[in-house]
C-alpha cells in the first residue's frame, strides 16, 4: 500500500510541475503579446497625432491660399 501511495505522490508532483511549467509558458506568451500590442498602439497613437498636425498645417495653408 505504501508503494502505491508513493507512486501517486510522485505522479501528482510530476503533474503539478508540468502544469506549473505550462502556466509559466502561457504567461510569458501573454506578456509578449501584451507588450507587442501596447507598442503597436503607441505607434498608432503617434501616427494619429502626426496626421492631426499635418491636417492642421494643410488647413492653415489652404486658408492662406484663399486670401
Amino acid at each position: 500500500m505504501s508503494d502505491f501511495i508513493q507512486k501517486q505522490i510522485e505522479s501528482s508532483e510530476r503533474l503539478y510541475k508540468m502544469m506549473l511549467d505550462d502556466h509559466k509558458e502561457r504567461i510569458g506568451k501573454i506578456t509578449e503579446a501584451y507588450n507587442l500590442s501596447e507598442s503597436l498602439l503607441n505607434k498608432l497613437k503617434e501616427r494619429d497625432e502626426e496626421i492631426a498636425k499635418l491636417r492642421h498645417k494643410l488647413s492653415v495653408y489652404e486658408t492662406l491660399e484663399r486670401m
